[in-house]
């Protein structure tokens, strides 16, 4: 009987350590493929899936599987409505108003406003949502569609708001481009101060501020998802044009 040398017996120590690992990746995978299939968490619609979900700013509902979603706003216009898909991105809000004054130009004025966006720029959904509102465009986030993170604040501003039982909008902590390289104190006035700007316009808006409540009750990395009562209770939809603002 021969005698296993200290080679062969790390050999057999690495093959059986690759042989653990491939078996652990096979794991992973199918139990990812599984959750991929099933898609539970982060679109299910409102009342069918948790209320604080992952937060993921670069996928939206699709199928048979999860799409992209621009990095930039992209609109279009079909008649006199108009969509606005993808990331809010800085300096969208110039891109919207250059957007619709062409359209002007071409004799078009847009009305409604379609939205399916996971956010973004705070500073540039505001401005948005304020032309919105300047415009007396209507606001709706369709079947299918989800309005996240500084999202809300457009929805917010059209003269009248809706969401399908099957969109999904949340909110949740924004970060307020503040500079991590300031001391912890200037930072803190910095999301003070945005948080500030916020309420005033959800006010202007004729929606209720504490909508803020559930925002800030949620990390950035989350979203909280409004249900239909709560669309209803912080008046983010209406029934009737909004004469506020």
């Amino acid at each position: 009987m021969s005698r296993a040398t200290p080679q062969g017996a790390l050999k057999l120590m690495l093959v059986a350590q690759i042989g653990i690992g491939a078996a652990l990746l096979w794991i992973d995978l199918n139990a990812s493929a599984r959750s991929g299939a099933t898609a539970p968490q982060l679109f299910a619609p409102p009342g069918t899936g948790p209320e604080t979900r992952p937060y993921a700013p670069d996928r939206r509902p699709g199928t048979p599987a999860m799409r992209e979603m621009p990095q930039r706003l992209e609109f279009g216009t079909e008649g006199a409505a108009m969509t606005l898909i993808g990331q809010i991105a800085p300096g969208d809000a110039q891109r919207f108003t250059d957007y619709i004054e062409a359209k002007r130009a071409e004799g078009a004025r847009p009305t409604a406003l379609q939205i399916d966006s996971s956010g973004g720029s705070v500073a540039d959904a505001l401005a948005i949502g304020r032309q919105v509102r300047a415009l007396a465009m209507t606001t709706a986030v369709g079947e299918g569609a989800v309005c996240l993170s500084a999202c809300p604040y457009i929805l917010a501003g059209g003269t009248t708001r809706s969401a399908d039982p099957a969109a999904v909008v949340g909110v949740h902590q924004h970060y307020f481009g503040e500079n991590t390289l300031l001391p912890a104190f200037l930072a803190v006035e910095d999301v003070q101060r945005g948080q500030g700007a916020v309420i005033e316009y959800l006010d202007e808006m004729g929606v209720d501020t504490l909508l803020m409540a559930p925002a800030l009750k949620t990390p950035p990395d989350e979203i909280f998802v409004l249900d239909a009562e709560d669309l209803r209770r912080y008046r983010l939809v209406t029934d009737a044009p909004d004469t506020e603002g």
